[in-house]
């Protein structure tokens, strides 16, 4: 089950540790550049509040809801520009904004590695994400703390596979913890750039 803290303000900031090694066979210990850049991947997670997860859980069917609600707040807190709309005041019954569907599918995939096809509503929740003719509408929201990942051990048990620890603090105030938290990921291609997707991750709240 997921444990969700809602957030929404924009931007990521970062500050990695250098990684230490758990033991065990290791294929290296990663760069500095490595570090910052799987930092920077992991609070795509937990500035939305996606703390407790797997992957594998996330294939379910019942899981949709969660990964719509990523790729929709995914977006606005890092697309905003470029893949958010505005709805007119006169047709805003649905909500105040919308992204294409196509976009949500694209950050799914991603961050999680899923192929999955949004096209279903999703109003069971708050707020709602309403599914029309290749779009989601929902309401835009704004003002909670910003909760980012920093790395403070890094392992390297098998080739592409990283195993992470570190702390959960609020952006605003660093010394601000929210708990710690452990992470599987998994090195991956995105636009021939290097990138991970998730395999698990869990938190010790403090």
């Amino acid at each position: 089950m997921i444990r969700t803290r809602s957030m929404i303000k924009s931007g990521i900031g970062v500050f990695c540790l250098v990684g230490l090694l758990w033991g065990g066979i290791a294929w290296g210990a990663p760069s500095e550049k490595q570090l910052k850049a799987m930092g920077i991947f992991l609070s795509n997670f937990t500035e939305l509040g996606f703390l407790e997860l797997s992957t594998e859980e996330m294939t379910r069917p019942e899981s949709y809801p969660d990964l719509v609600r990523f790729g929709v707040w995914h977006n606005y807190i890092n697309n905003f520009k470029s893949r958010i709309e505005n709805v007119p005041e006169k047709a805003r019954e649905k909500g105040d904004l919308r992204i294409e569907a196509k976009w949500v599918e694209e950050s799914v995939l991603k961050y999680f590695g899923l192929k999955i096809e949004a096209n279903k509503s999703v109003d069971q929740s708050d707020p709602p994400y309403l599914y029309e003719e290749g779009y989601f509408y929902f309401w835009g929201a704004d003002g909670e703390a910003a909760w980012y990942a920093r790395i403070e051990e890094a392992s390297n048990p098998e080739k592409g596979l990283w195993e992470l620890s570190g702390e959960i603090y609020n952006a605003d105030d660093p010394q601000e913890i929210l708990g710690d938290f452990r992470a599987t990921v998994k090195e991956a291609q995105w636009n021939a750039k290097q990138t991970y997707v998730l395999v698990r991750m869990s938190t010790e709240f403090r």
